[in-house]
């Protein structure tokens, strides 16, 4: 495996691009987070909680309210968004969720600029590994549709609907990866990948541009990059 770094100019140059580069350097496994981090998929969220706020008659959210509130554990933010678990489950909520959220996720694209990114990362000789909150077959399934099965040598998502914590599957990739936590580094865009990184003991860097705005992640981390 090729612990080689990113050369200055061989990505295309952009603030987001060489932030990354810098963020990465001196390590060969790269662990992205996918939802919001990857795949631009903040509005459609937004979109899909709404549809199920306006069948509880609850208040509607806009993007900026969600990136200021959303968090793990999720059923947390149902509470909070005013969700009644008596009337609706929190497990029927969710997968109600994931159900509607995936009907339109065709439709979505990824971050621009970051399937150039992975590709270049690829070919750079970096592993790159995925560990996302998103269930697993769902999550093999967006790989898949946006052809980059070739190059994220370790998918992890979990077993369930829920979007719970990703701390045991983190330890699950790390174990089966064989990489070193020193070599690995985690980009995520919650304060939840920042938790997981410091369980396992790996670098992090989170970015602004994801469900969480830089406003709050930059309370609890320093090295937050955003558009």
């Amino acid at each position: 495996m090729s612990n080689s770094k990113v050369e200055a100019g061989s990505i295309k140059k952009n603030p987001l691009i060489e932030e990354l580069h810098e963020a990465i350097r001196g390590k060969s496994h790269i662990v992205w987070d996918w939802n919001g981090t990857l795949l631009n998929d903040v509005d459609h969220a937004v979109l899909t909680v709404n549809t199920l706020l306006k069948e509880h008659s609850l208040p509607l959210v806009n993007s900026k309210e969600y990136r200021e509130h959303f968090g793990f554990p999720v059923k947390n933010y149902y509470e909070m968004l005013g969700f009644d678990f008596s009337r609706e489950s929190f497990e029927s909520l969710c997968s109600r969720f994931v159900d509607r959220f995936m009907c339109g996720i065709h439709d979505l694209s990824l971050i621009p600029e970051m399937k150039s990114v992975l590709m270049t990362l690829h070919q750079e000789g970096f592993t790159q590994s995925i560990l996302s909150a998103t269930d697993q077959e769902n999550l093999d399934s967006l790989i898949s549709h946006f052809k980059l099965d070739s190059v994220f040598q370790f998918v992890f998502g979990v077993d369930n609907k829920l979007a719970g914590s990703k701390l045991e599957r983190g330890r699950d990739l790390i174990r089966t990866s064989q990489i070193s936590t020193s070599s690995t580094i985690i980009i995520g865009d919650t304060i939840h990948d920042l938790e997981v990184a410091r369980e396992l003991g790996v670098d992090v860097v989170l970015v602004g541009h994801g469900h969480q705005c830089p406003k709050r992640l930059r309370k609890h981390h320093d090295k937050v990059i955003a558009l």
